[in-house]
């Protein structure tokens, strides 16, 4: 019987290995692309668990602050006569869920939680919110129900100035109800419809 010369042999394990790792590299360089999820909104290290709370929406019916089966919530505190901080912020978020796909906006929900009880009864929100995109949210209610749900979220509120102070952070909530990512008000309708497909994927 003939024996393989020990060359050959080597030069055939030599292959094979180039071609083991020519494989790996193929099928696992998308992955290593990849890499970390970077987002464009500031992280909240660690993930702080999200409130609910029990409102009123726009119909006057009961509604939660959050609903299960969402993979991004974005939410926002803010009163109807706002001249400023409000409807820049608002109208970014309805830029924003227009540029999702179909898929992408049904598993993102916008909620605007009123800090001005007083005047914004659940006609005014309602009639409000739907200039910005008919499929957000916007809850009211008395101050008593509304106190715990600003106070869980860091939202101090003073009625006692011409235009009402209060916070004006916009909060990203993921699919295990955490708060992951703050924005500012001006935040670019790119960088939070980028931030909800990542959420969403």
């Amino acid at each position: 019987m003939s024996r393989v010369p020990s060359r050959v042999l080597a030069l055939g394990a030599a292959g094979l290995f180039v071609l083991a790792a020519l494989i790996v590299f193929l099928f696992w360089r998308p992955a290593l692309r990849r890499g970390p999820v970077v987002y464009s909104g500031t992280p909240i290290v660690p993930p702080k668990a999200a409130a609910d709370g029990v409102l009123v929406d726009g119909n006057g019916r009961p509604a939660h602050v959050l609903v299960p089966g969402f993979a991004t919530t974005f939410l926002f505190f803010g009163y109807t006569h706002c001249p400023d901080e409000c409807p820049l912020a608002l109208a970014s978020l309805g830029r924003a869920y227009r540029k999702l796909t179909p898929q992408e906006a049904a598993r993102t929900r916008v909620v605007f939680v009123s800090v001005d009880p007083h005047r914004d009864t659940p006609a005014v929100v309602k009639r409000y919110i739907a200039s910005f995109d008919p499929h957000f949210i916007a809850l009211t209610g008395t101050r008593a129900a509304l106190a715990p749900v600003w106070d869980a979220y860091g939202v101090s509120v003073d009625p006692h100035t011409h235009d009402i102070d209060h916070g004006d952070a916009i909060y990203a909530i993921d699919a295990s109800n955490h708060v992951v990512l703050i924005y500012p008000p001006s935040a670019s309708a790119a960088d939070l419809a980028g931030d909800a497909e990542k959420l969403a994927s």
